[in-house]
């Protein structure tokens, strides 16, 4: 029997919800408007699954920006897949691991971009810079690369279908006996991509806790602004969701997902990164 995985995902639309994830090869889109399982199709129909054409058609640009739920700007790119952009190097010097515990600096020139619904980071300093199949690559090995890995790994995730499927074989550390069976595995491919606009926000900000050039404990501020109810707080608070981050074969990985995943609530941003967007 595999070994069952809790991610925690905070920051949905209304409320901030903790969702039990099931072996983290078989993560649930969350999406907006999930109906309700008497809704969907019968058993015995099985789900539409898009060929890699629709899944990265290659197509360059973007379509009509949107807003997220704290008013940043959303890019739509025309490829769902999402567009990395070009790579150069930081205006200047900056703070990586440090010693003493000052924030490092922002990766430069980022931008929110609208993958397979879900809300993905990308920057001009420290990737992703490329496309690995469905999945993103050409982060830099710094604290800022690990950042922006652990940022994307969720959304990934949320796609569902063979994108979350290939992003837990590529971008974990996972032992494969605990990822699932291969019925499991044969189950999720055959499942559809997420189309729909999910709620979930990019992170407002990251912590470095500690790093080397080769491991890196990254800790994401995801944002609740609103009660249990729905109702706007009056200050919002932020939860941690910490993620390991290896350097292993040319990338960042996650390395594990269980013990503690978050940390927090916090009622500022202090000590945190904020984005450069």
């Amino acid at each position: 029997m595999s070994r069952r995985l809790r991610t925690v995902l905070i920051g949905l639309a209304a409320i901030a919800v903790v969702v039990l994830v099931g072996v983290i090869a078989f993560i649930v889109p969350m999406r907006e408007d999930e109906p309700p399982t008497t809704a969907g199709p019968p058993a015995t129909t099985a789900a539409p699954t898009p060929d890699d054409s629709d899944l990265d058609t290659g197509a360059e640009g973007f379509g009509v920006p949107d807003a997220d739920l704290s008013g940043r700007t959303i890019m739509v790119p025309n490829n769902p897949a999402g567009q990395p952009l070009p790579q150069r190097d930081p205006t200047g010097p900056r703070v990586e691991c440090s010693i003493d515990g000052q924030p490092v600096t922002s990766p430069e020139s980022m931008m929110i971009q609208r993958n397979f619904g879900v809300s993905t980071l990308y920057s001009e300093t420290d990737g992703p810079s490329y496309l690995d199949g469905l999945v993103l690559a050409g982060y830099t090995r710094t604290p800022q690369g690990a950042a922006l890995a652990a940022a994307n790994f969720l959304p990934r995730g949320l796609a569902g279908g063979p994108v979350a499927v290939e992003t837990t074989e590529k971008l974990t550390l996972i032992p494969d006996e605990e990822i699932g069976s291969q019925e499991q595995k044969e189950a999720e491919l055959a499942k559809p991509v997420n189309t729909e606009i999910v709620a979930l926000r990019a992170p407002m900000a990251f912590k470095i806790l500690s790093c080397t050039d080769s491991f890196a404990v990254v800790e994401l501020a995801v944002i609740r602004d609103v009660d249990d109810t729905g109702n706007r707080l009056q200050n919002p608070t932020y939860t941690g969701m910490r993620l390991n981050m290896a350097w292993d074969g040319g990338t960042w990985k996650v390395s594990k997902l269980t013990g503690s995943t978050t940390g927090g609530p916090y009622n500022s941003l202090d000590g945190f990164t904020r984005w450069a967007l």
